[in-house]
Parts: C-alpha cells; structure tokens; sequence
C-alpha cells in the first residue's frame, strides 16, 4: 500500500482521541470564492473564511473587445488561423462553450493558448480559470497564479480580484491580507462588484486597511450594502461563552427559523429529497445530524445541553459535543473541555454511568481518551465501551471498532473492527456504512470492483456527510473506483475543509505541496497562532 494511502487511511481509521480532533482550526484557510464572502470571526486570531471556489466553466468572462458573435464561423476562423489574437480567443471559448461552434474542450484549449501565447489579458484570466480548475488542462493553481498576475499587471479587474482571493489562501500564495485588499481594491476602483463585495467584507470583518490617503470607504447605504451569500455555517466562530440559555434559545431559534431550503443548505443536506423525510426544523436538524453533518450535531449538543428544543441531557450533549468534534468541529471540541472542567457536568455525567446509561458510558470512555480527564483508566474506559455497545449504541460501536482497526487498548482485529462497524451500519449509522464502504476501498485488490462502495460515497455526500465528502475526494485524487480527477478531488476537499474537516485540509495541502514549485514565490510561511 502506497505511503499516502496509509497516511490518509490511518486518519480515517483513528479512534477518538487522536491528536488530530482538538486541533481542528487552529490553521483555518481561507477559501475562494467569486462573491469574496467572509464569514465574521468571534475570535480575531482565527482566520475569516471565503466560501467556495474561483468561478468555473460557466463564468469564464467574456473578452471587453468587438465580438464575433455576427461574423460567420469560417471568417473567424480564418482571422485566427491569420494569428489574431482577439478571433483565437473568441474561437476558443465558442468551441468551450458550444457556441456556434460544436463543444470541444481540446480545440477551446488550443486557441485560448495561442491568445495566452500573444499575451491577450482575458485569455491570460480564462486560462487560469481552467487550470485552477481543471477544466480540459491538468488543474495547476501556481500555473493559474502566473496568468492570474499577467492579466492582472495589463490592468484586468477581474485577475486583479483572483489574485486578492489568493493571497486570502495559505495553499498556493503565503496569506497576506495587505496584498489581498490591494488587489480587491484595484478591482472596486475598476467598479468590478466582486471587488467592492470584497472590500466591505474585509472592513466588516475588523480588517484595517494599511495607510492610503487615496482610500475612501465604500459607502454603506442599505442599498449599496453587498449580500452575503448564504455562507454555509458558522458555529464555530459563535461565542458560546457569552450566552445564557435565553441568547442560546435564541441563536438557535433563528437558525431553525430559516426557509426549509435554507436550512438545508446551512446543514449540509441541500440535497436530501424532502418527500421521504420530516421537513420541519427539527426533524431536518436530526437528519442533518444522522447523516454526518457536524454543523447539525453542534446544534444538537448544544441544544441538549441547555435544554432548547430537547429535554436537557448533559450525556446526550457530550455525546453529541464528541461527534461534532470528530467530524470537524473545533468549537465541539473546545466546549467540551470546558464542560469537563464543571464540577457540575462531571458528577451529573457519572451520576448517568451509574445509572448504566449508554451515552455517559460512551461519553466518559471518549474524555478519557481525549486526555480531558484521567479519573479512569483506559481498561474502565473500554469496559464503559462494551457495556454501551451491548446496549445497541452506535457510537461506542464505531469507537470500538476504530480501536480494534488501530490495535488501541486490544489487539489488533481488522475482522473485529469490521463487525462493531457493520453492526452499527446495520441499526442505521450513516457513519459506519461510511467506514465500511472507505475500508473496503482502501483494503481493495486491483481489478476489484468497487462500484457499490463509490455509490455509498457518492449518496452520503450529496446527503450532508462531510465524511463522505473526503473520503470520495481521496478516490478521485488516487482514481480508485473512479476516474482520477485532480481537480475534483481539489474542489471536494475543499468543501470538506470548509466544513471543518482536518483530513480533508491535510490532503488538500498535501496536493498542493506535490505540485508546488521551488520558485520562492511559493514558499508557505506558516502562522504561529
């Protein structure tokens, strides 16, 4: 098995109280998107985040000179086969999108190339866009950097705003958020409305612009004010420290007061068919929460914990708190931590073990693992696991089942580990089914077919689970059950980050790293927060 599949393997495969799950965004990255949306940040040494991604096929721009759109095809044919550079640029984006010209990607690339070659700036923008994404060219982002800044420095606001995106990133460019509203600002003066959007989110978020006696604030009338567009979540930047439980019944009331869509978008399960299931608020959180979603399971735990919409339950919270957590959430994890600290959770949650109730057992066997508390030892720890498991709960099963996969506590037992697995899977985890199918492709021999497990993957990533999300990136990036696609597996991982998940901005640096070139331009320099 190859160095990268056990590295990747061994973070799926580990149980909870690996050293991974408390760190979870301490390194948060920025992501890319067209609408420069950040999310405000409760705690400013934590990193804002964009959304998304650099525009795709469909926005690539259209080029600011007299277009061909009447001439007939053979005439601009003819005019770019004569090298003018404008005529190849047209003639390469009608053949990438179909416009009077047959779809053909091999022939857009090729006559967008000879415009890149003769240095045309929207072909030099377009370019970048279809390596940074792979479109008909191998995704190459320090690539797309270079024609990035070449359209850029010919004065292109839209290259100007790609390149404040990037240097929002710690992936291709070292984050330099001086540079990046310099960009941004380049762009809004050339009255690209990215670029304002970018700006007015930088100011919003507590960014202050370095001295420029040139700079006018952007107005701030409501109706020039840029809308944010529907960021996924942002629970982890929540300052539950500063709430009661009137502030948390009210967060969380405003978040269940959302259209359905909405909702289901902020939890992950846009895509989930609302025929087959409760669509009310809280039958979507629960869902959300089954499927893997960690934005639906942080809800959970902190409504449990306060009382909000569920009986109040301190087991049921930390339980909830430890699978958020495992899952991406850094907020879960540190919440946590500070509950165990309570005097009051602490002896309300073994007053529940005592009780030989299963989410406590479970509960207290994770802290203890986690290290927040050593008032056991690991043997009880694994005994609280059983004794759960005997009661049918899911999660003690998965947890078991990762420490017979590791040899953690027991003896190594692939085939033990499998069984808690499929026990689990069998009650309705989407987790475990997960972790059968991800095993079943690791473990795989070649030619083996792997069509059922893909689909697994395939089914419970379009349905919330972010755990899905990246193990179905890692298949693309090693084309194992699919064909390998670099560029998907970037944009997988990248949502999968979004999301919070360390294994997924692990891979995604990793590949950036692969591809990075000498060129100290593209040297990281990671922050010490």
């Amino acid at each position: 098995m190859a160095k990268t599949t056990l590295y990747f393997a061994n973070f799926f495969f580990s149980p909870i109280g690996s050293k991974h799950r408390f760190t979870l965004w301490k390194q948060v990255f920025f992501l890319l998107t067209l609408s420069a949306t950040i999310i405000n940040a409760q705690d400013s040494t934590r990193s804002q985040v964009f959304r998304d991604d650099l525009p795709r096929k469909h926005q690539i721009i259209k080029a600011k000179y007299p277009s061909y759109t009447l001439i007939a095809g053979y005439i601009l044919t003819s005019d770019a086969n004569r090298g003018d550079p404008f005529a190849q640029h047209e003639l390469g984006i009608r053949y990438l999108m179909g416009s009077g010209f047959p779809k053909d990607t091999v022939k857009a690339i090729y006559w967008i190339r000879k415009a890149v070659d003769q240095n045309l700036p929207a072909a030099r923008f377009n370019y970048g866009i279809m390596l940074y994404n792979g479109i008909g060219v191998p995704w190459n982002p320090f690539e797309a950097y270079i024609n990035f800044k070449a359209a850029s420095d010919a004065g292109l606001p839209e290259s100007q705003f790609a390149l404040g995106l990037l240097y929002t990133d710690n992936l291709a460019l070292t984050r330099d958020f001086g540079k990046a509203y310099k960009f941004f600002k380049l762009a809004a003066d050339a009255k690209y409305q990215p670029g304002k959007d970018a700006l007015k989110q930088m100011l919003k978020s507590g960014f202050i612009p370095p001295n420029d006696s040139a700079y006018v604030p952007i107005s701030k009338k409501k109706d020039e004010t840029a809308q944010v567009l529907n960021p996924n979540w942002d629970l982890d930047y929540y300052d539950f420290e500063k709430e009661d439980k009137d502030t948390s019944s009210v967060f969380i009331k405003e978040i269940l007061s959302n259209k359905k869509g909405d909702l289901k978008k902020y939890l992950g399960i846009e895509n989930i068919d609302s025929i087959k299931v409760d669509t009310s608020a809280i039958g979507l959180l629960n869902l959300a929460a089954n499927n893997g979603s960690p934005e639906a399971l942080l809800l959970v735990a902190r409504s449990y914990e306060k009382g909000i919409n569920f009986k109040k339950d301190l087991a049921k919270a930390a339980s909830y708190y430890l699978r958020a957590n495992r899952l991406g959430s850094f907020k879960a994890g540190e919440t946590l931590y500070k509950l165990v600290q309570s005097e009051s959770f602490v002896n309300a949650l073994k007053a529940k073990v005592n009780q030989g109730d299963a989410d406590a057992m479970y509960s207290w066997a994770a802290i203890t693992a986690l290290g927040y508390s050593n008032e056991i030892a690991n043997q009880q720890a694994l005994d609280f696991l059983k004794k759960a498991v005997d009661k049918k709960h899911i999660p003690s099963m998965i947890e078991l089942g990762l420490l017979y996969m590791n040899g953690t506590l027991v003896e190594k037992n692939k085939e033990k580990a499998f069984s808690y697995w499929q026990m689990a899977k069998e009650l309705g985890s989407t987790e475990a089914e997960i972790r059968v199918a991800f095993a079943n492709i690791i473990e795989h021999e070649n030619g083996a077919d792997l069509s059922n497990e893909i689909k697994t993957l395939q089914t419970l990533s379009a349905e919330g689970s972010v755990f899905a999300q990246t193990a179905l990136a890692y298949c693309y990036e090693k084309g194992i059950g699919v064909a390998e696609d670099k560029a998907v597996a970037v944009r997988m991982y990248r949502m999968a980050s979004q999301r919070g998940n360390q294994s997924a901005y692990n891979s995604l640096k990793r590949m950036y790293d692969e591809l990075r070139p000498e060129d100290e331009t593209y040297k990281i320099f990671e922050a010490n927060n």
